[in-house]
C-alpha cells in the first residue's frame, strides 16, 4: 500500500510578501508575537496528529529550537512524532553551496542542536525551499550532509524552473552521485504558504496530473481539496509515497484547529498507509528496489534556460 506522509516544515512565521521591503531577512523572527504564533501552529498541528493518531516529521529550525527548546519537547517529544532537521537558520543551500563553513552550521551544528536537545537521533533533512534538482550536482552540499550523518532528504520539491507546484518525483538514491546511501524522498504538490497566498511562480502546462485551483486557497476545505487528489492518484497508480509540503505556521493561518490537516490525514488513511519520513526511509533501506537507484529523467539534467522573446 502506498504511504501518505505528514511533514512539516518547522520554522519563523514568516508573511515577508506582507512587509513593506519585501523582505524575508527583515521579518523573520524567532521571538515576541512570532515565536507564540509559530509556536500555536505547531500546537494545532500536533493536536490533530495526537488525537487522529497519525504519525508526523516535523523537520526543525535550529534557530526556533534555540529559541523555544522547552516549548518545543513539551508540544513534540512523544513516540509518534519523528524529529528531523530543517537547517539551522532556514538559509537557501545553493546560495552557500562553494562555502563549506556555512554548510556545517546550517547542517551540522543544527543537527547537532536538534539531537541534544531531544535526545534522539536525527537522520533526516528537508532543504529549505527545496529544489528542481533536489541535490543533484551538488557536490559539496552532498559530501556535508553525508559526513553529517543524515540518511535521507527532502530537497526536491519544486515544477521545472523552480516553480510550483512540485512533481510527484518517488523515491531514488543518490548513486549516480557517489552516495548510495543517501535516499531522496522528494516533496510533493504545493508548498502550502504558495498555496495560500505567498508570492511564487508556477509553471504552466501544469505540472499536476489533476491541474490547479482557480484562485489562492482561502479555507481549510480549500486546501484540502488541493492537496487529496493526490491521495486518489498515488492510490489508484500505486506510486509509493504522496508527501505534501507544509509549514505549521502557514496551517494555522488558514485554520486555528488545522482543520485541513484532519481532512487529509482521514481522507489518506482510508486507502493508504499513514507513515513518517523514518518510517519510509527504514522501509526503503530494508527493501532497497522500492527507490529507483538513479533520479527520473526529468531531473537528471540541468535545465537549459528558456529561450529569450
Amino acid at each position: 500500500m502506498p504511504y501518505y506522509v505528514p511533514a512539516y516544515d518547522t520554522e519563523a512565521v514568516y508573511p515577508w510578501w506582507e512587509h513593506p521591503t519585501g523582505s524575508y531577512s527583515q521579518v523573520v523572527s524567532y521571538e515576541g508575537e512570532a515565536l507564540r504564533e509559530c509556536l500555536a501552529g505547531v500546537r494545532a498541528v500536533a493536536e490533530v496528529h495526537l488525537k487522529l493518531q497519525a504519525p508526523a516529521t516535523f523537520f526543525l529550525v535550529g534557530e526556533l529550537v534555540r529559541h523555544a527548546a522547552g516549548e518545543l519537547r513539551a508540544l513534540l517529544d512523544q513516540p509518534l512524532f519523528d524529529i528531523q532537521c530543517h537547517s539551522y537558520t532556514h538559509a537557501t543551500l545553493t546560495e552557500i553551496a562553494d562555502d563549506a563553513a556555512a554548510l556545517r552550521h546550517e547542517l551540522a551544528d543544527s543537527k547537532a542542536l536538534i539531537e541534544d536537545t531531544f535526545a534522539r537521533p536525527v537522520i533526516g533533512l528537508t532543504t529549505p525551499a527545496a529544489f528542481t534538482r533536489g541535490l543533484l550536482g551538488l557536490k559539496l552540499v552532498l559530501e556535508v550532509v553525508v559526513d553529517a550523518g543524515y540518511r535521507y532528504v527532502r530537497s526536491v520539491g519544486r515544477g521545472p524552473f523552480e516553480t510550483v507546484p512540485a512533481p510527484l518525483t518517488q523515491p531514488f538514491w543518490y548513486t549516480d552521485e557517489g552516495y548510495p546511501d543517501l535516499l531522496e524522498l522528494g516533496l510533493h504538490a504545493w508548498h502550502d504558504n504558495a498555496l495560500t497566498g505567498q508570492p511564487a511562480y508556477c509553471h504552466w502546462p501544469p505540472t499536476l496530473p489533476w491541474g490547479y485551483p482557480t484562485h489562492a486557497a482561502q479555507s481549510a476545505e480549500e486546501v484540502y481539496q488541493a492537496y487529496a487528489p493526490g491521495i486518489d492518484y498515488i492510490t489508484e497508480h500505486q506510486l509509493l509515497t504522496y508527501i505534501p509540503c507544509f509549514h505549521p505556521w502557514s496551517v494555522y493561518r488558514v485554520s486555528r484547529e488545522a482543520r485541513q490537516i484532519q481532512l487529509l490525514l482521514n481522507h489518506a488513511r482510508r486507502v493508504m498507509t499513514l507513515a513518517s519520513c523514518s518510517d519510509v526511509y527504514a522501509q526503503t533501506r530494508a527493501v532497497r528496489s522500492l527507490a529507483s537507484e538513479h533520479p527520473p529523467a526529468a531531473i537528471a539534467q540541468p535545465e537549459p534556460l528558456p529561450a529569450a522573446r
